[in-house]
């Protein structure tokens, strides 16, 4: 009797289907950690885009809120079809002014769980969405 060698049909879809099964459940969490590379670097540059702010401050006596323009700063690391970086000058106190980066639906960055991020002028950073974000 000839003994064939090789690899069954039947031995090929559970292998396949295996792979597909880890697959499906990879991918969720490879999403999520995308999203949320990102939303650590507009972090990043929110602080960068304060502490500019009070460089500013601590040279001239005042702030220069047109370092953020158009929705993004020439020294900010984040793709700007992730995040929209704007300044509200018009508070007093801690809120004296307000940092926000708000994520864009283009890159789906917006499916991110902590939606938009804000920093206030007392370094106090808070998330509109849910979850851990800062």
């Amino acid at each position: 009797m000839k003994r064939q060698k090789g690899v069954t049909l039947i031995e090929l879809l559970i292998a396949v289907a295996v792979i597909a099964i880890l697959g499906s459940i990879a991918y969720p969490s490879y999403q999520e950690h995308f999203l949320k590379s990102h939303r650590s670097r507009a972090m990043t540059d929110l602080i960068k885009v304060q502490l500019k702010l009070e460089e500013q401050y601590t040279k001239n006596n005042s702030y220069l809120f047109n370092i953020v323009s158009g929705g993004s700063c020439s020294f900010c690391e984040s793709a700007p079809d992730r995040y929209k970086f704007t300044i509200d000058s018009s508070g007093s106190g801690e809120n004296l002014y307000i940092i926000k980066a708000t994520p864009q639906r283009e890159s789906g960055q917006n499916k991110d769980s902590c939606k938009t991020l804000t920093l206030n002028a007392a370094g106090i950073g808070k998330a509109t969405g849910s979850g851990k974000c800062w």
